[in-house]
């Protein structure tokens, strides 16, 4: 039962780390592998307020989301909008450019000691309730996520900015010509891929340990989420980062967790083998001859 819960919190941050993801896949049509560095930069900054300057960890945090979500959109205007009609290898060769970027000024502005760290935090006391055994800290995790989650499928589904969203993921051209701000919509849609990375990478810092890596390792796990899903489906990315959270938490059971990453891309490959177009991808119809 505690393998259960860890896999189910493990799974809810791989799926708001993703679901950014997805989202800058659906509005600008490219693999954004900077998306992980935006991860480890929230980790970083929020690790700073609350360790160096003392600050209440939902403060840090909140403030860590926002300065992520605003330097992913200074970086979306400068690097990627002029390339939006360079082609998609263009974009996604630049992304990886700018993953080195953010590396490596992370690499330079945080000293050694916080290559392996932890946020210096208290939740409060350990919960039982029958055989799992729960802290505050992880409950709050848990509440995060699907409240984080919740605002995004409220934002998509019930506001007009949201509404411009999927009208631009569906055809960006068509909607521009019925009065679609798409400048608006790509900003606002870069700003909530990268909060949501800064966010998890919050969250992983709660419960577990951050380092300079972390940006390397997430994007893979990410990009294998997004594979399983299916490419066009953001719904199918949640349902698949909670599965491969459960998957990679529940195989160290079996095998030691260092190897979580093998398992992950073990799944990954059997999924292609059995339904290349992604578990959660619609279904085409065959056409009648």
């Amino acid at each position: 039962m505690q393998f259960i819960f860890f896999g189910l919190m493990t799974g809810s941050i791989l799926a708001i780390a993703a679901l950014g993801f997805a989202m800058v896949r659906q509005t600008d049509g490219f693999l954004n592998v900077s998306h992980g560095q935006f991860l480890l930069l929230g980790s970083m900054i929020g690790l700073t307020f609350v360790n160096s300057l003392g600050w209440n960890i939902f403060i840090a945090g909140l403030a860590a989301v926002v300065i992520t979500g605003l330097i992913g959109v200074a970086a979306a205007w400068i690097v990627f909008h002029p390339l939006r009609y360079k082609g998609l290898l263009a974009q996604f060769f630049s992304s990886i450019g700018l993953a080195f970027v953010i590396y490596g000024v992370v690499r330079a502005s945080w000293p050694p000691s916080f290559n392996i760290a932890v946020y210096d935090i208290s939740f409060g006391g350990r919960h039982q309730l029958g055989e799992l055994s729960l802290t505050t800290g992880e409950i709050t995790v848990m509440i995060i996520t699907w409240v984080s989650v919740l605002a995004v499928h409220l934002f998509l589904t019930r506001t007009k900015l949201g509404l411009w969203t999927r009208a631009t993921a569906s055809n960006r051209e068509l909607a521009r010509t019925r009065g679609v701000r798409t400048g608006l919509v790509f900003s606002t849609v870069w700003f909530i891929a990268c909060a949501l990375a800064g966010l998890a990478g919050v969250l992983i810092g709660v419960v577990d340990a951050v380092h300079t890596e972390l940006g390397w390792r997430y994007i893979l796990i990410i990009l294998a989420v997004a594979v399983m899903a299916g490419l066009r489906s953001l719904y199918g990315v949640l349902a698949a980062g909670v599965i491969l959270g459960f998957v990679m938490d529940l195989s160290s059971l079996v095998i030691p967790s260092r190897y979580g990453l093998a398992v992950a891309f073990a799944v990954i490959i059997i999924t292609l083998l059995v339904r290349p177009e992604g578990l959660f991808a619609p279904v085409k119809r065959k056409e009648v001859v």
